[in-house]
């Protein structure tokens, strides 16, 4: 079969690797943080970096691009995620205190083709999928995407409920100096509504059931991520343009959330808020112009940016139902479905300008330096509930320096300094200012470290940093916002790449000092270890080639003890899980097969995790996955 003779409508649903299922072990170029389709590895992710909630800060990119974002990209534009920290973040245009998540897109496949797959993920989720590239004749036009349905989905805290994935990335080569591509994607999905708990007690509840939903029957969500963008690269002369712009959405039909407080004999009492129609939207747009001077053996890079995001938040007051009283172990009461919602809405608005200076130095394979200056101006508007609207300007120098020294053609020392503005997040459901948008906050970082190649295929990388910034958490009056400053201190270490010609690996581990100071800590209203931050975190992955079609791999992950309340009067234990899996490539018919499967958390391990906003969760029960795809053209 030869796909490029094939329907325009075959290319909609491409790709280059999604669905094969390629190895984010082999991926991954350190051990921070990489995600290929659904497998994630490394010591962070992209919720939280450094202890810190990036979905908050929201410090992300797209192919290096600065993206304000209001949802996440889904996979079938992805051909993976990375978490760029110490070193990997050290030579970005612009780089962000609590690190950066770059998103990569897809690209064509060297022939076209077409991928057709299916089969369990987790907890017995059916998945059908379809993947593939196109590329014209001439190689001046190019589609890559796909689609992903699971009619039947279940997540690991119990709710369940049906997907879809959609997603393509358009390339046109305008000449041999300039290139264009623009993506789009949706994911929809609507299931039986979102559950959180907290626990009243200085003790833990008894493990929740595996899988149960606490939430009323008549509870559910209904929403979908929309995506949209454009990347441009120019060369004219000695100048390099780079430009991009990005449309973001959250838009939701409804989100129901179910509160469930806990006491330590797992007696509970829920309460279910009912949230109307919801749209988040955020516009982003960088153009960053840059020249390299060379002179004799070094090199200057100059460049000038302006950045810029647009975005508008609405917000709804919550109806308060109470879904009743009963016991984690016991049934649920099923209370009567609450009257349609009625209430005030807000809306939050935000207006950033970013203009950057750069300056990078290369000295020819011994010295990189990078320096930058950004002044910013950010205004806010917000539309309370009573509909008064109050406003606030704030206009400010931020910078970053950077450098990386190699002493041998094996090791080199880097070192970065960085400041910023970021965002802090919403008030969580559990908080009696619930869904209140929380002002921006002035972070930095400072770090030190070394980079060294013990092989030629191995890599060790291990820095000291500290991340500061204001802190968010409970205050005595149950509401969420601004409570203190908060430092994290602590040394990271990474290795990874490959051993001999069949094993890839990828070993983490960072400890924390995290601290909180503030007159709230100083009043006892607040403790001084913040919610979420475990003092140790540390995992190891590894992939061993057993033949020329099979493959083993093995996952164990540690997260230790850490606080669940923001008085640090509780604390949840330290939580060690063990993955296997295996992966087989190979012919069926002439046509390339991949068979995948995956077993997760093998020791079943039970209980709860605790989360930065004071939740706590329980634990995901073992479970497996197993998925095949066949691809056909190429």
């Amino acid at each position: 079969m030869q796909c490029s003779a094939a329907p325009f409508v075959l290319a909609l649903f491409a790709s280059t690797s999604a669905l094969a299922q390629e190895s984010a072990i082999a991926t991954a170029s350190d051990a921070f943080g990489e995600r290929v389709g659904i497998e994630q590895i490394g010591l962070y992710d992209e919720g939280q970096v450094r202890g810190f909630d990036l979905q908050s800060s929201g410090a992300y990119r797209i192919e290096d691009a600065y993206f304000s974002m209001a949802s996440n990209l889904n996979d079938p534009v992805l051909a993976g995620v990375s978490v760029r920290v110490g070193v990997n973040a050290a030579r970005l245009a612009y780089p962000a205190p609590s690190g950066v998540v770059n998103y990569r897109l897809r690209g064509p496949s060297e022939k076209n083709r077409l991928t057709i797959g299916g089969g369990l993920r987790d907890y017995g989720t059916t998945v059908i999928q379809a993947d593939g590239s196109w590329t014209s004749p001439d190689k001046v036009f190019s589609l890559t995407g796909g689609a992903v349905v699971r009619p039947e989905v279940t997540w690991g805290y119990g709710g369940s409920g049906k997907a879809m994935d959609v997603g393509v990335v358009g390339g046109w080569k305008i000449s041999d100096t300039q290139n264009l591509r623009a993506f789009a994607s949706r994911y929809w999905r609507r299931y039986d509504g979102d559950t959180g708990m907290i626990a009243l007690d200085p003790a833990l509840p008894p493990p929740a059931e595996r899988l149960r939903n606490y939430a009323p029957s008549w509870a559910g969500v209904e929403a979908q991520n929309l995506n949209f963008g454009g990347l441009y690269k120019g060369r004219f002369g000695d100048w390099t343009l780079d430009a991009s712009a990005f449309r973001s959405m959250y838009a939701s039909e409804r989100s129901d959330f179910t509160l469930v407080a806990t006491r330590a004999n797992g007696d509970a009492t829920a309460t279910t808020f009912v949230n109307p129609g919801k749209t988040n939207t955020s516009d982003s747009a960088e153009a960053r112009l840059s020249r390299v001077y060379p002179a004799g053996s070094f090199s200057h890079l100059v460049s000038a940016s302006v950045r810029a995001r647009h975005s508008e938040v609405e917000m709804a007051q919550s109806l308060a139902v109470p879904a009743g009283t009963f016991n984690l172990r016991g049934p649920s009461p099923n209370p009567a479905p609450p009257p349609p919602w009625s209430g005030a809405r807000g809306l939050d608005t935000v207006d950033q300008l970013t203009g950057s200076l750069g300056y990078g130095l290369l000295w020819g394979e011994r010295l990189q330096v990078r320096l930058g200056a950004h002044r910013t101006r950010y205004e806010k508007e917000v539309m309370t509930f009573s509909g008064v609207t109050t406003r606030g300007e704030e206009t400010a120098w931020f910078y970053n320096v950077s450098a990386v020294w190699s002493l041998t053609p094996t090791t080199s020392l880097f070192a970065s300094y960085v400041t910023g503005l970021e965002e802090s997040g919403f008030a969580p459901q559990s908080a009696t200012n619930r869904n209140e948008v929380l002002p921006p906050v002035e972070a930095k970082q400072q770090e030190i470290g070394v980079r060294h190649a013990l092989t030629d295929n191995l890599t060790l990388l291990a820095a000291l940093f500290e991340v500061s910034k204001p802190t968010t958490g409970f205050r005595a009056d149950g509401s969420f916002g601004l409570v203190g400053q908060v430092a994290h201190r602590g040394v990271e270490a990474s290795l990874s790449g490959r051993i001999g010609e069949k094993t890839d690996v990828v070993l983490g581990a960072v400890s924390y000092e995290a601290e909180v100071t503030g007159p709230l800590v100083a009043s006892g209203v607040v403790g001084s270890r913040p919610a979420g931050v475990a003092e140790l975190i540390a995992n190891a992955s590894i992939e061993h080639q057993l033949t020329r079609a099979w493959s083993v791999d093995a996952q164990v992950n540690y997260f230790g003890e850490s606080f669940v309340d923001s008085r640090n009067t509780l604390s949840a234990p330290a939580l060690t899980t063990v993955g296997l899996g295996a992966r087989a490539r190979f012919e069926l018919d002439g046509r390339p097969v991949t068979f995948r499967v995956l077993a997760s958390n093998l020791t079943d391990e039970r209980g709860w995790s605790s989360s930065t906003g004071g939740l706590i969760w329980p634990i995901a029960p073992r479970t497996l996955r197993a998925t095949f795809s066949m691809t056909f053209g190429g």
